[in-house]
């Protein structure tokens, strides 16, 4: 039997499993480390979730079961999710998927949620539940989630944000790094910042890798290690612009994710890496700085999506807004950011 408490400091899931359940609570629980740790508190947790196997979720359930609702809907092959929604009684609310057997009982106003699925196919399921609930709740309590990779500075332990837009060449400059110049994997698609004792605080967060072929075409030898889907970048047939989803354990194992999932923002690098010409990296000057902070694309508000909120289940508080917390802009106008036009060997120079 699982009975335990996962937190980062800000958001806290309770996590139950009996024994049928445990291949999909231990998968969970290494996929959220470093992330989500273990903690003995007595605070309430944000989201309860009992780990229940596909079979138990009975047959009138399912037939309850009748309103289409796509949680995700995605290109990557195994990323699209959709259920059809369903009502027991005035307290409690179900969700089915037949295709992949996966089922959802919930407290809306309680936050506690059953979820029955089994470890071979209800995986995806049960993160994208967990990942942006999580991030609703942080959003909630004032963190800023920035679109960004990151690595950890071996030298100063300090993290180093890679942010920006889609396709602008996060993963391609935070795999540079890591292969080349001896940074630690940190963070793979989000950085969850707010302001501790005066200084900005940087946490991961855990993601599925989707990457496209032709950056690990760029890495053969990532390619390689990495296998399965993967090796679709020896096939030349096949688009650079495509991307694969590869297994989060697989991927953590081959660039070395850093052991910690938090740490000191020290300063932002905005990518550029498709840019036609020389290689120019520059400085930006404070009110370059002021104007991304005021029109934040860069950031993410997990209330907009319809990943984060098909439940129905609010973290409570004000009603969210797409805003940078003013703690954290004021942060973050003090630390260095550079951006980074062209591909550079020398990756070092852009941080």
């Amino acid at each position: 039997m699982m009975d335990c408490l996962l937190s980062n400091g800000v958001f806290r899931l309770r996590l139950r499993a009996a024994a049928p359940s445990m291949p999909l609570a231990q998968r969970l629980r290494a996929f959220l480390s470093p992330y989500l740790e273990p903690e003995a508190s007595a605070a309430p947790p944000d989201l309860g979730i009992a780990l229940h196997p596909a079979a138990d979720f009975p047959l009138d359930w399912q037939a309850r079961c009748t309103e289409p609702m796509t949680i995700r809907d995605t290109p990557a092959r195994g990323f699209t999710l959709r259920v059809r929604l369903g009502t027991l009684d005035a307290d409690t609310r179900l969700a089915w998927d037949s295709a992949l057997q996966v089922g959802y009982r919930w407290a809306v106003e309680r936050r506690e949620l059953a979820f029955y699925g089994d470890a071979s196919n209800a995986f995806i399921h049960l993160i994208e539940l967990v990942r942006y609930y999580g991030l609703l709740v942080e959003q909630a309590r004032g963190t800023a989630i920035l679109h960004s990779a990151a690595v950890r500075d071996p030298r100063s332990g300090g993290v180093v944000a890679i942010a920006g837009l889609k396709g602008a060449g996060k993963t391609t400059t935070l795999l540079d790094l890591v292969q080349h110049q001896g940074y630690r994997y940190f963070s793979g698609d989000k950085l969850l910042l707010d302001v501790v004792h005066g200084r900005l605080r940087a946490r991961g967060w855990p993601d599925v890798p989707h990457i496209g072929l032709g950056t690990l075409r760029q890495h053969p030898e990532l390619a390689e290690r990495l296998g399965g889907d993967a090796l679709a970048a020896f096939d030349r047939s096949q688009a650079d612009e495509r991307k694969v989803l590869l297994s989060p354990e697989a991927f953590a194992a081959a660039v070395g994710r850093s052991p910690v999932g938090r740490g000191w923002l020290e300063r932002i690098v905005l990518p550029e890496v498709a840019a036609e010409g020389p290689v120019c990296i520059r400085r930006l000057a404070g009110a370059e700085v002021a104007a991304l902070l005021a029109e934040p694309a860069i950031f993410e508000w997990p209330h907009t999506f319809i990943t984060a909120t098909w439940h129905g289940m609010a973290p409570g508080g004000p009603p969210l807004q797409r805003c940078v917390p003013l703690e954290v802009a004021r942060a973050l106008v003090g630390l260095p950011w550079t951006h980074s036009a062209g591909r550079s060997a020398p990756v070092a120079r852009v941080l």
